[in-house]
């Protein structure tokens, strides 16, 4: 089982610095990032739990203490659409399948320039009203913008040209197939256990007839919480690899739903 080498972090994706807040929103919580802690605040699929959290952590520290704020959206899925095939008054149809949406969400998207790709998604309307209302200016994305631009850039440095990307959360897993910098397919499945896991995973390996040992299977991320998902892949495909960049605290693996990200300014 290889472990790979240590790929450097790309440009497009930002480690948060000191002095520097990234607010992550799931749909039963938030987490707020900064550089020496991460916290987590449940607030059990309501979105006016969200204030009084927001404005209770924010007050807590100095007024301009935070010098930038980012905002990580975790709550709702996404989808990727050539950005030369783009039309901006369609974001809703472009959701549509995924059927979450509501009448109240607010539907925005991410530029990814450097592979010519839009990311469209929503959120509450009632996340944005809130955050409108606060006197810090900040920077939104989507969680799969940050991921998408890392597994581009690796891809890209690599020998190999056809690599499987996964990405674990706590009951989730988001996989990337990516070959000579091309998305072939990208989707997220909720897991309960490893044999959840295995079947998501294989079913894309499948589906492109992908040969064993043929192509990198990389996980980005190697924490102490998905141990038994590594062994599980062992068992199956040797051409294994993991994409490090910092150690994973504890208080992270606790308070973070996708441990990997928790570290991660847009």
């Amino acid at each position: 089982m290889g472990t790979g080498q240590l790929f450097l972090m790309p440009n497009n994706n930002k480690i948060i610095q000191h002095n520097e807040l990234s607010i992550h929103i799931f749909v039963n919580g938030f987490s707020f990032c900064t550089k020496s802690k991460v916290d987590f605040l449940p607030t059990n699929n309501q979105n006016s739990d969200f204030k009084p959290a927001f404005d209770k952590f924010i007050n807590y520290y100095p007024k301009k203490n935070f010098k930038a704020i980012s905002i990580i959206h975790f709550s709702h899925p996404s989808t990727f659409v050539p950005q030369t095939l783009y039309d901006d008054s369609q974001k809703k149809r472009y959701l549509s399948h995924y059927k979450t949406s509501s009448q109240n969400d607010v539907f925005i998207h991410d530029i990814l320039k450097e592979s010519e790709k839009v990311n469209v998604y929503s959120y509450p309307k009632e996340i944005e009203s809130i955050l409108e209302t606060n006197k810090n200016n900040y920077e939104e994305i989507h969680y799969n913008s940050l991921l998408y631009n890392l597994v581009h850039e690796l891809n890209i440095r690599s020998e190999n040209k056809t690599q499987l990307y996964v990405h674990l959360q706590k009951e989730k897993v988001d996989v990337f197939l990516m070959k000579n910098e091309c998305l072939l397919f990208y989707n997220s499945f909720l897991i309960k256990n490893e044999d959840d896991f295995l079947y998501y995973v294989f079913f894309v390996i499948e589906q492109f007839e992908l040969e064993t040992n043929s192509f990198e299977f990389i996980f980005l991320g190697k924490i102490i919480l998905f141990n038994s998902y590594y062994k599980a892949v062992k068992n199956y495909h040797e051409n294994i690899y993991f994409h490090e960049d910092e150690i994973i605290s504890s208080q992270a693996i606790q308070n973070h739903n996708a441990p990997f990200l928790s570290q991660y300014f847009s």
